[in-house]
């Protein structure tokens, strides 16, 4: 327990100093933004660290120690699925990447709504794909099925 808390309230350290850093950034005129200042992006994901990492904090004060050896050995399986779809993003492309990502580990966590999962895998990619790109105006890599669907249907 005092080994999380130390750790998580490095985290927590770090990512308060680095979204305070974000306030350093020059500001783009509107008409090389893309959609959205440089800043905003490290600002929402400096947020959302943050946040996870005090909702962990409340979360372990009421884990059994028993549990903590399986969430190890889960989380060090997590690591390397998600270091593997890092690593084999490029080829897939974005949406097929977070589908992968969003169906397959909560089956390593020991997930067995089979159905569920799925459904909520292809509900997460798509409202995840549709945000960034349309309302964000972000760009992400192309992959197998982007260019299948260009080469084929336009």
């Amino acid at each position: 327990m005092i080994k999380d808390i130390k750790i998580l309230s490095i985290i927590i350290i770090i990512s308060v100093a680095l979204f305070a850093y974000t306030f350093t950034f020059d500001e783009v005129p509107e008409i090389l933004a893309q959609g959205m200042q440089p800043t905003m992006m490290p600002r929402l994901i400096f947020s959302l660290i943050i946040f996870l990492s005090i909702f962990q904090l409340i979360q372990n004060k009421n884990l059994k120690s028993d549990k903590k050896e399986l969430i190890r050995r889960n989380a060090f399986v997590t690591f390397a699925y998600t270091l593997f779809i890092v690593l084999i993003a490029d080829k897939l492309g974005f949406l097929i990447s977070i589908f992968l990502f969003t169906l397959v580990t909560p089956m390593l966590w020991q997930r067995k709504d089979y159905i569920k999962i799925f459904f909520y895998s292809l509900t997460i990619s798509v409202f995840v794909f549709v945000f960034f790109t349309l309302v964000l105006q972000l760009k992400f890599p192309q992959g197998i099925l982007e260019e299948f669907i260009i080469r084929n249907f336009y």
